[in-house]
């Protein structure tokens, strides 16, 4: 039971980053239709996924009931894979195939930069 509290706290907490993120890039970015927002939570994601594998795994134990709460709910709660692949979903079906194209832009962007921050974070990891 102590885990599914730990998990839900910490996905509460990345919830409510994903929408503050998501929401700034909507303010500064009103007249876009590319998800800028979603794409900086996967990508700010990735990175901090692979940052905490890198120390864990070079400098810094992190402690099980530590790591399903950073792991697993905060940064579970504030990636959005599932939004990320609704929009996609939903840009490619459309009938513009600008919308296609930017679509096309989103799902190559999220995949491939998210890879890259997660190298990215376990690099900057292992070297603290």
């Amino acid at each position: 039971m102590l885990e599914i509290i730990v998990v839900g706290a910490g996905g509460c907490i990345g919830s409510i980053l994903r929408y503050l993120v998501t929401k700034t890039f909507q303010h500064n970015f009103p007249a876009t239709q590319f998800p800028y927002g979603v794409m900086v939570a996967n990508l700010l994601g990735c990175l901090f996924i692979g940052l905490l594998s890198g120390l864990s795994i070079e400098k810094i134990p992190i402690a099980p009931y530590l790591r399903l709460f950073f792991f697993v709910g905060v940064l579970g709660g504030f990636t959005t894979f599932s939004s990320f692949s609704l929009e996609a979903y939903d840009m490619l079906t459309t009938n513009d195939s600008s919308i296609i194209f930017l679509a096309l832009l989103h799902i190559i962007a999220h995949v491939s930069f998210g890879i890259l921050a997660v190298y990215l974070g376990l690099i900057i990891g292992k070297s603290f």
